[in-house]
This record gives structure tokens, sequence and C-alpha cells, in this order.
């Protein structure tokens, strides 16, 4: 990804996260705010990259930022129970789509071949990484940390 799309890109991150914190308690609002910002992105991302705006894959760009509403909204009413937690989730799970939009039309606009469809599935997942990632990253220190503790120091003889 070039530097440019980078930094539009987490500007854009940076906006959604923000914006789905502060709006988490009512449901479904954010989505509400989300999804125009989500297709205003993907029309300055195309221009960002050159491209006519008639060249973007719409229609797949259309089920990302939809399917990626319908997990987030999903992921509020289940997550968003949980006070601290609901805030945090919803402001992850916006920058986790606008990155997954934002890598997903970057390849397909800076390759020649027609763009990969996109599942249901596959933003499920893109969603779902970010905090597969954090909880990973918390058991393999844990393992480190029991390993380092089980083994026996050497005793001189």
């Amino acid at each position: 990804m070039e530097p440019t799309i980078r930094r539009l890109t987490n500007k854009y991150s940076a906006i959604t996260a923000v914006i789905s914190f502060v709006t988490q308690p009512i449901p479904g609002a954010d989505e509400l705010i989300v999804v125009p910002i989500h297709y205003y992105f993907s029309v300055s991302l195309t221009r960002r990259r050159g491209a006519p705006l008639r060249r973007a894959p719409w229609l797949q760009v259309s089920k990302i930022i939809w399917g990626g509403a319908a997990v987030r909204l999903f992921a509020n009413f289940t997550l968003g129970l949980v006070p601290v937690a609901g805030l945090f989730s919803n402001a992850v799970t916006a920058v986790a789509l606008t990155e997954f939009l934002a890598r997903y039309l970057d390849t397909a606009l800076s390759s020649k071949a027609p763009p990969p469809a996109v599942s249901l599935r596959a933003i499920r997942d893109a969603l779902r990484s970010p905090r597969r990632a954090r909880r990973a990253q918390r058991l393999w220190s844990k393992i480190r940390r029991a390993a380092q503790e089980s083994v026996p120091a050497p005793t001189p003889g």
C-alpha cells in the first residue's frame, strides 16, 4: 500500500473509530453514520489511486460495507451489553472494517484481473482477527511465562 493510501486509510480508520465509540450506546446509530463514511472513503481512495470511479468494483465494495455493518451490528448487540467492552469492540471493528475495505479496494484497483468476490465469512473473519490476534498474543506470553517458570534452575554439582 502506498504511503498516501496508508495515510488516507489511517485517517478514515480514526474517524470511524471515534464515531463508533461515541455512538455505541445507541444501537445501529454508528452504522447509519459509518456506512456513508465508508462510501466516501471508497470514492476518495479510488480517486487517490487515479482510477476512474466506474472502474471500482462497487458491487463488492457494497458487500463489504453493508456486510460489515451487519456483522458490526450483531457484535454491537452481543458485546454492546457489556458497558466498556462494547465501546471498544465497536471502535475496533470499525477500524478493522475500514482496513479490510482499503486493502480490498487497493488490491482491486492495482490489478488488471477482475476483483475476487467477497463473502460474509471473509468479512466476519476480518472483523474477528484483531481480537484473535490480541488474544493469541496474550496466550503466547502466558505460555512463555509458564514455560520459564517450570524449568528448574541448574544446580551446581
